[in-house]
């Protein structure tokens, strides 16, 4: 399948304790649970961007690439880890994150994050890295809604590709593909914090598993919900 001319592209690695593989287990789990549907999170604020990708895309995607470098130290050992709740679709609409959905970000009492965010996303396909010919290069993209060229340190933008030869040789693997579905991006304001007990050999927070006990107390709980209805 052809790259479009526009779409978002979003970069990706080590998040919140979690690595790629942990977190794509999770994400398949999560799309499976919702009939195809799934949460992006992230931490850049593109909903007007988004909002023009819908105007001119029939149909809009999220184009995922592996980032290059390593993985920061505050992305593998979080001070602490939130599981997001609640916020607002980009027409102002309050959105409540489904039982079977978990977002998660990195946090620090002493510099809390107010916000995140999050793609609404859909695959028929499972969710994993695929190795790919297709290549984007990052000097031949330009963000949608200001023309600009797209930053190394964007990880994610709304953009789109120009036909002109590119000045930058960096190039980035396509490792997954979604379609953007309704509300399309969501703004996150609510959250709680994720409980993590100390490991008793290394006497650490190990927050990747408390992330994954978390998930799975949510799976039960909806399972059991599912069950209840039918009952």
């Amino acid at each position: 399948m052809n790259i479009p001319l526009q779409f978002c592209w979003t970069r990706f690695g080590t998040e919140a304790a979690q690595s790629i593989d942990q977190i794509l287990v999770r994400k398949e789990e999560e799309r499976q649970a919702n009939h195809g549907l799934f949460l992006w999170g992230i931490g850049n604020a593109v909903g007007p961007s988004i909002l023009e990708l819908v105007r001119r895309a029939r149909v809009p995607e999220v184009i995922f690439s592996p980032i290059k470098s390593a993985p920061r130290e505050e992305d593998v050992a979080p001070p602490a880890v939130v599981a997001w709740t609640a916020g607002s679709t980009i027409c102002g609409d309050r959105y409540v994150l489904p039982e079977t959905v978990l977002v998660t970000s990195r946090f620090a009492q002493s510099q809390p994050r107010r916000s995140h965010y999050a793609l609404v996303c859909y695959s028929e396909q499972q969710l994993r890295m695929v190795s790919s010919d297709r290549r984007i290069a990052l000097g031949s993209l330009r963000n949608l809604v200001s023309g600009r060229k797209v930053g190394a340190s964007q990880v994610t933008a709304v953009v789109e590709r120009t036909l002109e030869t590119a000045e930058d040789t960096s190039q980035y693997s396509v490792s997954m593909r979604a379609r953007l579905v309704p509300p399309f991006f969501v703004k996150l304001t609510e959250h709680v914090v994720i409980s993590c007990e100390f490991d008793d050999a290394t006497r650490e927070k190990d927050w990747a598993c408390a992330v994954g006990r978390h998930w799975a107390k949510k799976s039960a709980s909806s399972t059991r919900l599912v069950f209840s209805s039918v009952s």
